[in-house]
Order: structure tokens, then sequence, then C-alpha cells
């Protein structure tokens, strides 16, 4: 074999082992590119299932939320209901014991003219000292 013979030799040995690592990195990267195409379809599913739960969830919460004002606006509701109650309750108690009070000091009031009727000098005696005594009281000492 002459040189030009064992040069072509190897360089289509050579050509043959680049079309081999060619076809087999092709065959890789044909491999990688379905994987990645499952691993996009999976993580995409996974995207759509992590999105419906989101919804989901937040469907929810919409309705707990409601259901929470509702029964805030409920409580609220009675709780006007029990302090209208017991505003009118208090005002009725208010207004009796206005009237007991003005019906005892009417009977008071009574008493002391009946005991004035009775002792007359007595309760005018009486009177001049309380005035004077208001009157000390109100005036300062001017010595």
């Amino acid at each position: 074999m002459d040189t030009k013979q064992t040069v072509k030799s190897s360089i289509d040995d050579a050509a043959s082992r680049a079309k081999q690592m060619t076809d087999q990195a092709a065959g890789t990267a044909h491999r990688a590119s379905d994987q990645a195409s499952g691993v996009l379809g999976t993580v995409t599913e996974k995207a759509k299932d992590v999105a419906s739960s989101v919804a989901d969830y937040a469907g929810q919460a919409k309705e707990s939320v409601q259901h929470f004002a509702s029964d805030a606006a409920d409580s609220v509701g009675h709780a006007r209901e029990a302090v209208g109650h017991f505003a009118s309750d208090a005002g009725h108690w208010a207004s009796d014991a206005a009237h007991r009070t003005g019906d005892t000091m009417a009977d008071a009031g009574q008493e002391v003219t009946n005991l004035i009727r009775r002792y007359p000098i007595p309760a005018l005696l009486v009177g001049v000292g309380i005035g004077v005594l208001l009157a000390r009281l109100t005036t300062s000492n001017r010595s």
C-alpha cells in the first residue's frame, strides 16, 4: 500500500467515525428533545392542576368569606335588636323610677305641709334658723 492509499483510508475511517458520532449526537439530541417535550407536557399539566386547585381554593375562600359576612350581618342585626330592647326597657325603667320618685316627693311634700299645719310656730322657727345658717355660709367674713 502506498502512502496515498493509507492517507485516503485514514481519511475515510475518520469521516466514517465522524458520521457515526454525528448520528449518535443527532439520536441523543432527538431523545433529549422527546424527553424535554415529555417534561414540558408534565410541567404544563401540573401547572394546569395547580391553577385549577388555586381557583377551587379561591372559590371556597370566597364562599367562606360570604358566609362569615352573612353571619356577621345577622349578628349585628341581633345585637341591634337586643340594644333596642335594652334601650326600650331602660326607658321604661327610667320612666317608672321618675313616676315613683315624683309620687314619693309629692307624698313627702304633703307630709311636710301637714306637719307645718299641725306645728306652725316650731316650723317657723326652724325655717328662720335654716335661713340664718344659709346666710352665714354664703356671705364672706368681712371683719
